[in-house]
């Protein structure tokens, strides 16, 4: 019952951050972390990753979705 109370409790705390967080993304037009680029060899020169082609392919993405954005 204790837990019961302390969930019925938590769980529209948990919500309300959340939505705070993410009406605050949205206005604020903060897309997440951008990782371009992010292992470098010895020399300077980008090692690609297929983490690169995805942020890449979400960048392109998000470039044609929301064309009002910027």
């Amino acid at each position: 019952s204790r837990s019961l109370h302390f969930f019925l409790a938590a769980w529209p705390v948990v919500g309300i951050w959340f939505t705070a967080l993410g009406i605050s993304t949205m206005a604020f037009n903060l897309n997440g972390f951008n990782f371009n680029q992010s292992i470098i060899d010895s020399q300077g020169r980008v090692v690609g990753t297929w983490a690169d082609v995805l942020n890449r392919a979400n960048l392109g993405f998000e470039v044609m979705h929301e064309r009002n954005a910027h």
